[in-house]
């Protein structure tokens, strides 16, 4: 308690040296300025992050159940399946089969992801009310009988069929679906056995929504089960809407415990690892370049710690010849380090947390060109500011013991 009180004192009285105030007070500034940067880069990264999660509200399920090894589910090896999405409070639920397909119109084609949907299709995703012409394939299903020789599709919004505008005319286009043939024999010598297709009508055409749903093509499950010789008891997801309000999270961890090691449970961001993962790893760089400059700036509490030491060197010949011991005598300049990496630290997070609100509440600062200008996103996150303030006062505090080991080694000597 003695040498806290010391370095207190050390720290706001005036030395006689007014350089060694001037320079703790500069230490103290740009650590704050570095943890203010630091909460402000990654708080912007969690808003982009939030951002794009928003934007996958129409697109995406809010849970996502698929299998663990990435392959197709067998609701045979499930029969609890349905007992635990009605305890969980599952509200909706639609079955997905999903492959990669050739979509192919006269002598225009494209590589297109095909999901196969079912009735309850348009009850978990919101997407199915952003068609900009024609209807929801659902709605035609007993237009279409099983045995029919064409089937009716939905398109994403990047696919473009000719003649110019044919989707968005009063006529419906016809079209074929290919798919490599799963199982059977294969003519070496006859390349098309090696596919199976679909004859197919496109009865709508979604609007812009994503670069995935732009390139996606929505045939019925039936079909598409038919097609890639799949059983009714096979699908690639199974997708849940729950009540407003709902706590996914907790839902969540109850689906996994139930469901067992074969299924996993995905949120939104979860279905987007790739993006998800990207973002965090410019996240995790831009933390990594800040803690360099930190160190930088850490150096200085390194020099006026040291100039204190300087300054204040009849002080600790005055407690040596009172019997302090040099351990004494240590502690309180690394407190004095300590209270400087603390001040930085606390005055930097409070700045950063202050520029947020702002930003949040104002938009001070934005980002884009033209019509698509708009404020910089910010979330704070606790464990980000715990983080923060934890990681600069840490490397700030063990920068600053250099200069007392300096000390404390140089006395040992001359006691000797």
């Amino acid at each position: 308690m003695l040498s806290f009180r010391i370095a207190l004192r050390y720290l706001f009285s005036r030395s006689r040296l007014h350089a060694v105030n001037y320079v703790t007070a500069v230490s103290a500034l740009a650590i704050a300025v570095v943890s203010m940067a630091l909460v402000c880069v990654l708080s912007v990264y969690n808003g982009y992050v939030e951002m794009i999660l928003e934007g996958t509200e129409q697109t995406d399920a809010e849970l996502l159940i698929r299998s663990r090894s990435g392959k197709i589910i067998d609701l045979t090896e499930h029969p609890q399946l349905e007992t635990l999405l009605k305890e969980a409070g599952v509200k909706n639920y639609s079955f997905l089969l999903e492959s990669k397909g050739l979509l192919r119109s006269e002598e225009e084609q494209w590589v297109v992801d095909v999901v196969g949907i079912d009735y309850y299709f348009p009850k978990v995703y919101s997407m199915a009310q952003q068609i900009s012409s024609g209807v929801v394939l659902t709605k035609l299903e007993g237009q279409f009988p099983e045995d029919s020789a064409v089937v009716p599709i939905n398109i994403g919004a990047g696919i473009t069929l000719s003649p110019s505008g044919a989707t968005h005319s009063g006529s419906a286009p016809r079209v074929e679906l290919l798919f490599p043939k799963r199982i059977g024999l294969i003519n070496p010598m006859a390349p098309s056995s090696s596919f199976s297709s679909l004859s197919a009508i496109v009865v709508g055409q979604y609007s812009s929504m994503s670069l995935e749903t732009d390139h996606t093509v929505y045939a019925p499950i039936r079909a598409l089960r038919s097609a890639l010789d799949y059983t009714t008891n096979e699908v690639s997801a199974i997708a849940l809407h729950f009540r407003p309000k709902a706590d996914l999270a907790t839902i969540k961890e109850q689906l996994e415990a139930g469901l067992g090691d074969k299924l996993r449970i995905l949120d939104r961001e979860e279905q987007h690892p790739d993006l998800s993962y990207l973002i965090r790893m410019e996240k995790v760089m831009t933390f990594l370049i800040l803690l360099f400059i930190l160190l930088l700036a850490a150096f200085n509490v390194a020099s006026s710690l040291m100039m204190l030491i300087l300054e204040k060197q009849e002080d600790a010949r005055i407690l040596y010849a009172l019997g302090a011991q040099p351990s004494l005598v240590g502690s309180i300049y690394r407190r004095v380090g300590l209270l400087i990496s603390l001040l930085g630290s606390v005055l930097g997070v409070s700045l950063g947390i202050l520029v947020c609100y702002l930003q949040e509440r104002f938009g001070m600062i934005t980002a884009g060109i033209g019509s698509g200008i708009q404020p910089l996103p910010v979330d704070l996150h606790w464990d980000d500011l715990l983080l923060t303030f934890g990681t600069v006062t840490l490397i700030s505090y063990l920068i600053s013991l250099y200069p007392t080991s300096l000390f404390l080694r140089s006395m040992r000597k001359r006691r000797e």
